[in-house]
Formats: structure tokens, sequence, C-alpha cells
């Protein structure tokens, strides 16, 4: 008998803001934990094109894996380059969301349909 899979099949690409927060801003990854969702944190807006644009491909690839493999995946906050990176590697546009609170975040992750991937094999 096989143990059933734990994995969420959920996966959050997260800004910086939303991962390092300013005091009194919403963290992010808190609310992810408790939904049980994966975060991948995407480069600091502080970080100069030449640096951001190899971070912001591998964060593509690995988003394109995802995405085969049938996971749910959104894009927490903004990251200029990121939509580019991930079209470049045959990502198509995903849900998105600013959320001005921890709530407005939950609720977005709590409307998410059912990963295709958690209803395979």
């Amino acid at each position: 008998m096989r143990d059933r899979d734990q994995r969420s099949f959920r996966v959050a690409l997260v800004a910086d803001a939303f991962v390092n927060p300013a005091p009194g801003r919403l963290d992010a990854i808190a609310v992810l934990l408790d939904a049980e969702w994966g975060a991948i944190q995407l480069p600091a807006d502080t970080y100069p094109p030449a640096v951001a644009a190899p971070l912001l491909e591998q964060v593509a690839e690995q988003t394109e894996e995802f995405h085969r493999r049938g996971y749910d995946l959104v894009v927490i906050g903004r990251r200029e380059g990121l939509t580019e990176a991930l079209a470049a590697a045959g990502v198509p546009a995903l849900d998105q969301i600013n959320p001005a609170d921890a709530r407005e975040l939950r609720s977005f992750l709590q409307a998410r349909p059912r990963p295709r991937a958690a209803t395979l094999g």
C-alpha cells in the first residue's frame, strides 16, 4: 500500500518585500507555512539587472518544472523581469497578488483550485 503524498503541490514566487518585510508589514512566509504552500524567494529589487537576471532565470527554470508537473503556482508581490524570465522558460502568466494584509493573502490562497498534480498518480 502506498502512503499518501504529503506535498501540497502549491508554490508561491514571493517578492523580497514579503519575505523580509519592514516592521509592521506582511510576512507572507508565515501565511504560506500556515496554508502549507512552498515558496521561492525572488531576488531583491535592489539587485542590479546584471545580478537579478541570472537569478530570475533560475527561478523560471524551477517554476517551469513545477508547472510541467501540475503544481499550482502564484506570484506574491512584484519583481521586474520576472514575467519575461517565466515567458522565456515557457511558463504562462501566473495569477498574482499584492496583498495588503494576511487576511487578503489567506483568502487568495484558499480560493485556489486543487492542483492538477494532487490528482495524478
